[in-house]
């Protein structure tokens, strides 16, 4: 909805967020919609869940990520391109950004491997490097310390 109110506002002034031609944009929406209503409830559950509760959510969690993985395979970043969205951070690249910070953090916490995916793995090392995400997003290893602190609460 956001970036729909960016796009609309702002018009040409607003970086190209979402692909124009539509069955990109389609495919842009469909990844944005897997990583909010799959991938991010699932770690939701790693961060907050116990035994076999937390277990099966980074179970879940990791299919996801490779789900994601293979999406890398098949996308512009496929054929040289550094982001999901081609040479500039998109849609996509942002939905994902919010948790990549998160998933590095709890790949350490959990000693899990989540980012055993080479693909995936570069792209979450570009994307936390880019100076405009950099700015805004949190540092891995703050959110690790807090994490931990607050998992030893739950």
């Amino acid at each position: 909805i956001i970036v729909q109110y960016i796009e609309e506002a702002w018009g040409n002034k607003a970086p190209i967020l979402v692909p124009k031609d539509p069955y990109d944009r389609a495919i842009a929406r469909f990844w944005a919609a897997f990583i909010d209503d799959k991938l991010v409830p699932c770690l939701r559950v790693v961060f907050t869940g116990q035994g076999e509760q937390q277990q099966k959510a980074l179970e879940e969690s990791v299919a996801n990520l490779v789900v994601l993985e293979e999406a890398l395979r098949t996308t512009p970043c496929s054929s040289g391109k550094l982001y999901f969205g081609g040479d500039e951070i998109g849609f996509v690249d942002i939905a994902l950004a919010g948790v990549s910070a998160f998933v590095k953090a709890l790949e350490k916490i959990t000693n899990s491997g989540f980012i055993d995916m080479p693909l995936l793995s570069a792209w979450i090392d570009r994307i936390c490097e880019d100076n405009r995400v950099k700015e805004i997003m949190l540092d891995p290893a703050k959110m690790q310390e807090s994490i931990a602190a607050l998992r030893l609460i739950l």
